[in-house]
């Protein structure tokens, strides 16, 4: 089923788009076929998955209803394609599963810099913990924050670490 949602001008309807989940060995395999995947700011998630039998699943715009990978996990959403639409562009239910079972929380406005994702990939690795990593838009942080701190509650608890844009000169 699409996700739709209704925007101050419009309707919005997202494409189906299916979770993907990348195993081991083909983790493995993609590091060896394309060197250049080490140049990626990805290459962290890859090897963490590649290397040390974490779980890495991507899930883009307009998902289908996704479930939890075997732990550690690292869950990448993707809410940077060419509109980022906030937490309402993915399946609520599986979201909010996501939110409630991370151990951290690693959320990226400022584009594809390599060390969040260096982060996520040591928290998995070596701490052995369950990491949710949000790609967005820097106009849709408050509302991905909102949305942890609506799931997680008044305590919440989630460790996240923010990767926001670097000020540009003139602003305070």
């Amino acid at each position: 089923m699409a996700i739709s949602f209704e925007t101050a001008d419009a309707t919005v309807l997202l494409p189906d788009a299916l979770a993907i989940l990348v195993e081991p060995e083909k983790a493995r395999q993609a590091i060896k076929r394309d060197r250049n995947i080490r140049r990626s700011h990805l290459y962290p998630l890859f090897d963490a998955t590649a290397s040390f039998a974490c779980s890495l699943l991507i899930v883009p715009q307009g998902c289908e209803a996704f479930s939890l990978p075997r732990s550690p996990w690292i869950l990448v959403i993707g809410d940077d394609m060419h509109f980022a639409w906030g937490p309402k562009a993915f399946h609520a239910e599986s979201l909010d599963a996501a939110i409630r079972a991370a151990d951290n929380c690693v959320l990226i406005t400022s584009g594809p810099a390599p060390f969040p994702y260096r982060v996520a990939a040591t928290l998995a690795a070596r701490e052995r913990r369950n990491v949710l990593v949000i790609e967005s838009l820097p106009h849709q942080q408050e509302a991905w924050r909102s949305r942890i701190d609506t799931i997680r509650g008044a305590k919440n608890d989630l460790p996240t670490f923010l990767c926001v844009p670097t000020p540009t000169e003139g602003t305070a």
